[in-house]
């Protein structure tokens, strides 16, 4: 469709030294200075996160979030069960989080109308996806005028990625076509 696509290689990928997603957004934000405004950016799960930091003052016009994690307390539930942590460590690792950093505490854990402003916004997400709450992505969509929500059933979470009707729900949106549900 005439972009020029371009992945940047984040901090903290399999095998890589600990990083943080500080250090992630501060990546992104670094590709985007050296090769300038994206007009679109596409990001799977965790990457959610990562370009709420990244673009949290301006955004690119248009923005696709696959299978988003939009709340960190999500992530941590997710990580809790995988982990069978008992509740004492759980809440002892969600503590240890909001004091790491105070400022980003509330962009990570919540969810508001004015993250990534001025963009369009696809999310593609199977409703019943068991890492990050399609809940999530409707909720965001339901306060934050110009998202949309498309359902991709049975696709989960990896899977979407995939996924040929998540695919052509995001290059119709990329490419402008109607992207009816």
């Amino acid at each position: 469709a005439g972009y020029r696509v371009m992945l940047p290689e984040l901090p903290g990928h399999a095998g890589g030294e600990r990083s943080d997603i500080k250090q992630a957004a501060a990546a992104l934000s670094r590709l985007v200075e050296e090769a300038g405004e994206p007009v679109a950016v596409v990001g799977h799960s965790f990457a959610a996160m990562v370009m709420r930091l990244a673009f949290s003052e301006t955004a690119p016009p248009s923005v696709v979030l696959i299978a988003p994690a939009l709340n960190v307390n999500d992530a941590l539930d997710v990580f809790g069960d995988k982990l069978s942590l008992f509740p004492w460590a759980r809440r002892g690792l969600r503590k240890r989080l909001e004091a790491w950093d105070r400022s980003l505490w509330p962009v990570v854990s919540t969810i508001h109308p004015g993250q990534m402003p001025g963009a369009e916004i696809l999310i593609v997400h199977d409703p019943e996806d068991g890492e990050t709450p399609f809940a999530r992505a409707t909720e965001l969509a339901a306060i934050r005028p110009g998202t949309d929500v498309v359902p991709a059933p049975d696709a989960g979470h990896n899977g979407i990625l995939s996924d040929r009707f998540a695919i052509d729900r995001v290059i119709r949106f990329l490419t402008r076509e109607s992207v009816p549900g």
